[in-house]
């Protein structure tokens, strides 16, 4: 599978733009900005999103200027999904303890709902990676599907009416204060914030709201952590 700059490379060189790969990375990277930008003002950007913004600096718009239908749909769509893939030939891999965690939530019979931002890899990916290794909760909530980000309040309401939680009831994991702790905590819900691959301590950009209840660091202290 080709990577994100090689596919945009490919791509535009089939319609006559000469791309160089610093370009392209160029090009990929100020369209992540962009997607930052939207997530952080509770939009939803993704790989469509970011496949439009590219083809619009390459003066190869998806899209006419009036909003009109595109004359090329499949040119948004076929960079949409190489962007969108590439995580799949780069590889995912689960985290020790993960799995024995969410085993033992589930046999504690709580139920289990993943809130989960997209970024260029949508739902259909993620639920996939999912699966494959043996992750398996009650209810999937994505923002691209939801249509609004953590920590605004509608994705973490979906959890708690699939769950038939109340706020009070439920505990809602996740790295980021900005998103997690703090959009769970308005909601009402109990917060831990997982570190045992990025701890937002140090990046001030993302830190903004306060501490969570707890803190994790190894999946395998969870069920103490919840007293199951």
């Amino acid at each position: 599978m080709l990577s994100r700059r090689r596919s945009l490379v490919e791509i535009a060189g089939r319609r006559g733009v000469e791309l160089t790969d610093q370009r392209s990375k160029e090009l990929i990277d100020a369209a992540w900005q962009q997607h930052m930008a939207s997530w952080r003002s509770g939009g939803v950007f993704g790989a469509q999103g970011a496949a439009n913004w590219i083809l619009g600096q390459l003066n190869l718009p998806a899209y006419s200027a009036n909003g009109s239908p595109p004359a090329e749909p499949e040119l948004e769509a076929e960079l949409a999904l190489a962007i969108e893939s590439a995580t799949s030939g780069v590889g995912t891999y689960v985290l020790e303890g993960a799995v024995d965690a969410l085993t033992a939530v589930k046999s504690a019979g709580i139920g289990t709902a993943l809130v989960c931002d997209i970024g260029f890899t949508p739902a259909r990916f993620v639920r996939q990676f999912l699966t494959e290794h043996g992750l398996h909760l009650d209810h999937y909530f994505f923002s691209d599907e939801v249509g609004t980000p953590k920590p605004f309040p509608p994705i973490f309401e979906a959890a708690l009416a699939a769950t038939g939680a109340r706020p009070e009831e439920a505990v809602h994991i996740g790295d980021l204060r900005r998103t997690d702790i703090a959009g769970a905590r308005n909601a009402g819900m109990g917060t831990i914030r997982y570190i045992g691959i990025h701890d937002d301590a140090w990046q001030a950009e993302d830190t903004a709201g306060e501490e969570a209840d707890a803190v994790l660091e190894h999946w395998s202290g969870l069920p103490e952590l919840l007293g199951i």
